[in-house]
């Protein structure tokens, strides 16, 4: 070989060997979850600031099943319709949105919806409300007719703690809300005593639903497929009974 040529082919020999050992790594996929800051489904401890609850321990365990990292906010509950509106944030476990807003995937569970009275409250049935005032958290939606009705007063709070201390001095006459989690949060707070009735008006659907404007929307199908799995794995039954939802 001569040597022009000779130098040539080491030159080229190790140009590729220089090019087979880059390696290129793409950007790690963030998905951010946010959903609604209420104790059992979310919460964060004031003396350690660590994050618990259902909605926290579903989103870690989607997180060991895809290929992401999933990150957590936790915000009142209107909040949460604003940022996935924008884009701020992808993801929510949460009951059904706006639907302009997100697109629906994988129904978690169902919740009771509806009404809880105060200890010396009756509660037969829907009608008892006219004229009644109802405590409830500002940005939820109940049902339909409940949602249109003005023949009762809507008193709005942040959080269902509010709303039971309300309820327990008598300056609102029902709750209205997830029923496990008003009961739930009035027997860890001391307020066990002063529900009474409970009135279901509906079964609603815990569900994944992501923003339209998330830039990592593709992503839905494969969070889809990690709840599938934690379905059957028993992990969501395990997750509802440790919160009581």
């Amino acid at each position: 070989m001569r040597p022009y040529a000779a130098l040539m082919f080491l030159r080229w020999v190790l140009l590729a060997a220089s090019a087979s050992s880059v390696t290129v790594y793409a950007d790690p996929v963030v998905l951010k979850f946010i959903s609604l800051e209420v104790s059992p489904w979310g919460e964060v401890e004031q003396n350690t600031g660590e994050m618990k609850g259902a909605f926290v321990e579903m989103v870690k365990e989607i997180d060991k099943r895809v290929d992401a990292t999933l990150t957590i906010s936790l915000t009142p509950f209107a909040r949460v319709d604003r940022e996935l509106e924008s884009g701020g944030h992808d993801c929510t476990i949460l009951i059904p949105r706006d639907e302009q807003v997100v697109v629906g995937g994988e129904v978690v569970a169902y919740h009771a919806i509806g009404l809880v009275a105060g200890k010396e409250t009756r509660l037969p049935d829907y009608n008892i409300l006219k004229g009644r005032r109802v405590a409830l958290l500002r940005g939820s939606s109940i049902t339909p007719r409940f949602d249109a009705d003005e023949s009762f007063t809507k008193v709005y709070d942040t959080d269902y703690l509010i709303s039971i201390r309300k309820l327990a001095r008598s300056r609102v006459d029902y709750v209205a809300g997830a029923i496990p989690t008003i009961r739930y949060l009035a027997e860890n707070n001391g307020f066990a005593d002063t529900l009474g009735e409970s009135l279901k008006l509906a079964d609603v659907p815990l569900q994944l639903q992501c923003s339209r404007k998330s830039e990592n929307l593709n992503w839905l199908p494969e969070l889809n497929q990690a709840l599938q799995q934690m379905k059957a794995e028993g992990v969501i039954d395990r997750i509802k009974s440790e919160y009581y939802f």
